[in-house]
């Protein structure tokens, strides 16, 4: 997504989440930079999204877990 509007969500030193809106669709984009597996909890504002790289649904209950040195893409539900 290149247009839209921009908000942090979580941010710490070798994690970062942040949100890409537009008026039909939200993005989350999350990055884990460390060697250890990170669990981000947030509030998503929504129960579940599809995960752009796998097309499997994530569930944000209980928290999203990162693995070491990745990112995910989010498509929120509507």
């Amino acid at each position: 997504m290149n247009y839209g509007d921009f908000r942090s969500v979580l941010l710490t030193n070798r994690q970062c989440i942040f949100e890409r809106k537009t008026d039909s669709e939200r993005v989350l984009v999350a990055i884990n930079a460390d060697d250890q597996s990170f669990m981000a909890h947030f509030d998503a504002g929504c129960g579940t999204a599809v995960d752009l790289i796998t097309g499997e649904t994530h569930d944000f209950g209980g928290g999203s877990e990162l693995a070491p040195y990745s990112a995910a893409y989010w498509k929120m539900e509507r």
